[in-house]
């Protein structure tokens, strides 16, 4: 009996996961590419450093975010194969028009939007590719997987971009390269289009057959278990963002008011607990199926615990003193960090009928983006105001501590269940 046979889902899906791994990165990419050379754009359109900020990274957040969330009923209305192609089509068309019409603040801007249209859906979409090609044992390695590529794609981001922009002198030609990845996961894409389809309806939970789309949203909205998973997703965002954005400077300040590493240790440390993270994500999916017998819960709340204690350990300088335990420190929260959001997507993957988890992922991930823009600019004021890093990391750990309050909400629904009952109130 082959694979197909025994679990009703093909080998194929392995492809449609390469597929979402290589889109993501894609995204990546096309995110970060602009990031080391915003000094570069400043100059060659005559714009100050903080509007080139503005018009290459704020606007990709902002819009992104939004269609992230707008893209979970594209994904639910239209399918993953449509929606990506069309999405990784923006992104390639965009990216390689900067060259052309990228001249002043204005254009920069409405590339930079197109980008993270496109760019948007792709990372709301995890949860539905878990639900719509993957067993229910199996959904959580998908989430895990999108993180994994996100991590990796910044860092090829950051590394090929002031390559190319080396070698041609010009940083609209780096950004425009940046469209490679794009193509790479575009021709992926086409393949998984025109190769076997996903089963229908295929495990007890979550694939409930019965009343509308609309109808099955609506009563998924209702639910505390449905915004304790999507609260989980946020605080990670949260956490993620202010997280990165304080510590480095924090080692790196001297003291009283940092640590007094310097930039080359803080770099490196960060480096390290980037590595870190990425393995976090990837085994976040096992830990939940193999460890603790697909259940999300107990994974979200020790992530978030672990996280706030380590996170809240930094704040205490005679212990960070030594690089050692410093360094410990931040792998340690960093691994459990990257578990958060793949256990939050995974719980809403295999609980909820596969037809709203696009939106369900996608309203996820795009208030997931929002709180982590959110979190640098409370982070970033209560350091202007206090003049002090102590009060930032606080914050940190207080939204892990109400992470661990959201972890507790991860209760399967039951409602969503096959049984005789369930049908009847679906139906009602």
């Amino acid at each position: 009996m082959n694979e197909k046979e025994k679990s009703g889902f093909p080998k194929f899906r392995w492809v449609m996961l390469v597929a979402l791994v290589a889109a993501t990165m894609s995204n990546a990419v096309a995110l970060i590419g602009p990031a080391p050379l915003i000094g570069d754009i400043s100059k060659a359109l005559g714009i100050s450093l903080g509007e080139a900020v503005s018009a290459t990274m704020g606007i990709y957040a902002l819009v992104g975010s939004v269609f992230c969330i707008c893209g979970g009923w594209f994904l639910d209305r239209f399918g993953i194969a449509k929606v990506y192609i069309t999405c990784l089509l923006l992104m390639i068309v965009s990216l390689l028009l900067t060259p052309v019409f990228a001249t002043d603040y204005t254009s920069l801007n409405i590339l930079r939007g197109i980008q993270s249209i496109g760019g948007g859906p792709i990372m709301g979409s995890a949860a539905r590719v878990a639900a719509e090609w993957f067993p229910s044992h199996q959904r959580g390695i998908v989430p895990g997987f999108q993180g994994v590529a996100m991590g990796l794609g910044v860092a090829i981001g950051f590394v090929l971009s002031p390559w190319i922009f080396q070698t041609t002198g010009s940083w609209a030609a780096a950004v425009a390269w940046m469209s490679v990845v794009s193509v790479f996961a575009l021709v992926i894409m086409v393949i998984v289009a025109f190769g076997p389809k996903p089963p229908q309806q295929q495990n007890a939970c979550g694939e409930m057959g019965a009343g509308s789309d609309n109808d099955l949203f609506k009563l998924a909205i209702k639910m505390p278990a449905t915004w304790a998973a999507i609260l989980c997703v946020v605080a990670q965002g949260w956490m993620f963002q202010e997280f990165n954005d304080i510590v480095p400077s924090y080692i790196a300040i001297p003291a009283p008011v940092g640590l007094g590493f310097g930039p080359m240790t803080a770099g490196q440390f960060m480096g390290t607990v980037q590595i870190v993270f990425i393995i976090g994500a990837a085994a976040s999916g096992f830990i939940v199926e193999k460890i603790f017998r697909g259940s999300p819960k107990p994974v979200s709340l020790i992530a978030c615990a672990v996280f706030a204690v380590s996170a809240f350990a930094l704040k205490f300088e005679g212990l960070v003193s030594n690089t050692s335990i410093l360094l410990g420190l931040l792998c340690v929260a960093g691994f459990f960090l990257s578990m958060i959001a793949p256990v939050g997507i995974t719980f809403l993957a295999k609980n909820y009928p596969e037809r709203i988890t696009g939106r369900l992922g996608g309203i996820a991930q795009g208030c997931s983006m929002l709180g982590g823009s959110l979190g640098v600019f409370v982070g970033a004021a209560t350091l202007h105001i206090t003049g002090s890093y102590q009060l930032p990391i606080s914050i940190v750990t207080i939204a892990a501590i109400i992470g661990c309050l959201f972890s507790l909400g991860l209760n399967a629904p039951k409602l969503f269940c096959k049984t005789d009952e369930n049908q009847s109130q679906l139906k009602a």
